[in-house]
């Protein structure tokens, strides 16, 4: 128990404490440390925790996913209200085998224990009175294993009406129907991301009929393919992907001629609106900016 004057800090104090904590290197390590301190930092303190659902670890492994899956779900069985403190969830898979926990759990799939785990956390998050709007996907060295169902899953979760930022690492074969499945979309970050060849084989569904998403920040690197596709759509897909008439910041790696040559029709559609254009190197690491009025 902290002593007074400690105890006796104020809401917004203790607040501020948190959120600078929450900014530090090994913040996780910091946090749980400082819940523990007192009762007067626990509430807050879980904010910032849990607020981060990670599924995978460094290397991606299957059993390291599977194995932090039954972890949460035991974290979340045992107290459901830390679910509504989960605001962004990451998916950091490096197996050629990366879809397993989208599958189908009665199509006798080798990994259908993960996917109904998985599935069930989702059930219990989107119960949340505010469910995440913040998913990052990162790949590493493979492709996107289905990504057609990966676009039919997420399209019937709770993403399809809450998720205002994506991000996309490391991940080839990235399916632009991502995009068109979340009419709410602000945020895209695409850092080595590939774009899928052909759609010929994809649902009509997840190519139109959709409400194409106004973006408003948007960061790519080494990811012309998909920019490309963003910019001008393949003739299988009836509206925009995105639409870039709402965008006001801008972020590319100068470094790289074709990304320079993708900049131009972006600055177009967003001459009316576009107030902050940032010049980075390599995986959108910020070295100079350029401030537009």
């Amino acid at each position: 128990m902290l002593n007074p004057p400690l105890s006796l800090l104020p809401q917004d104090l203790i607040d501020y404490l948190a959120e600078h904590v929450a900014s530090l290197p090994f913040a996780s390590e910091a946090l749980h440390n400082l819940s523990l301190a007192d009762p007067a930092f626990t509430e807050v303190c879980r904010k910032y925790i849990f607020r981060t659902l990670t599924l995978g670890y460094v290397w991606g492994t299957r059993s390291s996913v599977s194995t932090r899956l039954e972890k949460v779900k035991n974290i979340f069985d045992d107290k459901p209200l830390f679910a509504n403190r989960v605001r962004k969830i990451q998916l950091l898979i490096a197996h050629q085998q990366n879809a397993w926990f989208f599958q189908n759990p009665r199509n006798n799939h080798p990994h259908g224990e993960d996917a109904i785990t998985f599935i069930s956390i989702l059930q219990l998050l989107a119960k949340s009175p505010m469910p995440p709007s913040e998913l990052h996907i990162e790949v590493m060295v493979y492709p996107m294993e289905n990504p057609i169902l990966i676009v039919e899953q997420l399209s019937q979760s709770f993403f399809s009406q809450t998720l205002t930022i994506l991000h996309l690492s490391k991940c080839n074969n990235a399916p632009l129907p991502l995009f068109l499945l979340c009419p709410r979309l602000k945020e895209v970050c695409l850092d080595r991301v590939a774009a899928v060849e052909g759609y010929d084989k994809y649902p009509d569904e997840q190519c139109s009929g959709r409400v194409s998403p106004a973006l408003e920040i948007f960061n790519y690197s080494d990811s012309q393919t998909v920019v490309k596709q963003m910019i001008t759509p393949p003739s299988r897909f009836h509206t925009p992907v995105v639409l870039w008439s709402k965008l006001r910041v801008l972020t590319l790696c100068p470094q790289e001629r074709e990304e320079m040559a993708l900049l131009q029709p972006i600055l177009d559609a967003a001459c009316a609106t576009l107030e902050e254009l940032y010049l980075t190197n390599h995986h959108l690491d910020k070295c100079s900016v350029c401030s537009i009025e």
